[in-house]
Parts: C-alpha cells; structure tokens; sequence
C-alpha cells in the first residue's frame, strides 16, 4: 500500500524532500495488489510485457527524482537518524500501537474509500459514464490507442486499482492495449486513500502540484508508449 510509503516521509526533514518522494512513489511505485494483477493481466502475454511495466515505472522514478531536484528550489539537507537498540516489544504496548494505527486507518482511510464506492455505483445507475467516455473518447483513442470502454477502467482505478485492471480483462485488448493500460493505471491517480494522506501530509497547493505533475507524466508516457516504443 502506498498510504505507509507516504507517511513515512515524515522522517525527512525539509518540505522539498517530503515533497519529491511522496510524488515519486504515489507516481512510480504500484501497490502490492496492483502488482499482482498487473503480472495475471500480461503475464500470459509473456515477460516482455511485465518487465516493460516496471522498467517504464522504473525510469519514471529515475527521470522524475532528478528533474523534481533540479527545478523546485531549496536544498536538501543530510539525512542522518539514530538507530536505537533492537528489542522485543512489550504485547502490552505493541497493541496499542496497533490498535492506534488501525483506528487512524478507519477513521480517516476507510470513510473516503467507502464514499468513491458509493460515487461510482451512483455514475453506473445514473449511466453518466457514457458521457464520460463519450468527452474523453477522442484523447483516449487518439493519444493512447484504446478503447473507450478503457475510460471506465481508467476512472475506477481512483478508487481501487487492482479492481480497475480486472476490468480491462473482458474488453478484448490487444497485448499492446493491455500494457499501456496497465501503465497508465500505474502511474495516474493513486488510490483515494493515498491521495487523502497526501492531502493530510502535503497540503492542498503541493497535493496540486504533484496531481498536475501525475496528469503531464501520464499523458506523456502513455502517448510515448503508443507512438514511440510500441510500433
């Protein structure tokens, strides 16, 4: 999950760090669940496919670490931490750690994950996804080469990735389709969750910026993919 990589940001020390490496890993580094279908979706395909997936994300991590520590200004300072001793945790104290964390995960995770549900199954009784696909068909289509019935997919993935690449199984993609797809829900908008603790951590303007950065990248990516590396 990638709701702990964020918060473990929290250990460095500048706003410009927690900044680059929770835009990094929200972009660049897919959540377990996600991974695992992402190796069932392409993995009959063959290993060109999967291991295309995680050297694109691999990259991207390389590229956007670099250019975020070229152009956002400030410094970062050296990061040095004190390692205590290791010991065995009294029971006693372990529970209410993890009664702690399993409490702040319902309060604040769990009441949002449940309301992108409730949106979703909303938008599917009403049929507005049709007008969805139907505005966003052309870039679809156009930029990326899907379908778009992949749009539905897509938007899903907001709210629960590894659910969203199941539903890209039934379209009949071509092995191409399928690994750009896979890509792009890789990279574009964590789950709702992430993006919550990114609000908590971040704050409104910096969550912006790193939407924006997350939207450009995938644009880009996927449009690269189509045109550029797969022909």
């Amino acid at each position: 999950c990638n709701v702990p990589g964020i918060l473990s940001t929290r250990v460095l020390e500048s706003k410009r760090e927690r900044f680059i490496a929770a835009t990094v890993i929200s972009i660049g580094v897919p959540c377990v669940p996600l991974q695992a279908m992402i190796i069932g979706l392409l993995g009959a395909h063959g290993g060109f496919y999967v291991g295309g997936v995680y050297l694109t994300l691999f990259v991207i991590v390389l590229v956007l670490g670099m250019v975020l520590n070229r152009v956002l200004p400030g410094y970062s300072p050296e990061f040095m931490i004190e390692i205590p001793p290791y010991r065995v945790p009294p029971l006693r104290v372990l529970g209410q750690k993890l009664y702690v964390r399993v409490k702040g995960f319902v309060l604040e995770a769990a009441p949002i994950v449940l309301l992108g549900v409730f949106v979703i199954n909303i938008l599917i009784y009403f049929r507005l996804f049709d007008i969805l696909t139907g505005a966003f068909a052309p870039v679809i289509h156009g930029l990326f080469g899907l379908p778009k019935e992949s749009i539905i997919a897509l938007v899903i993935g907001f709210f629960r990735k590894d659910v969203a690449v199941g539903m890209l199984m039934p379209l009949g993609l071509t092995a191409k389709q399928l690994f750009i797809s896979a890509t792009l829900l890789a990279i574009s908008f964590p789950c709702i969750a992430t993006f919550a603790v990114m609000l908590k951590e971040l704050g409104v303007k910096d969550l912006i910026k790193s939407t924006l950065i997350m939207i450009a990248i995938s644009v880009l990516v996927g449009t690269l993919l189509n045109y550029v590396v797969l022909r």
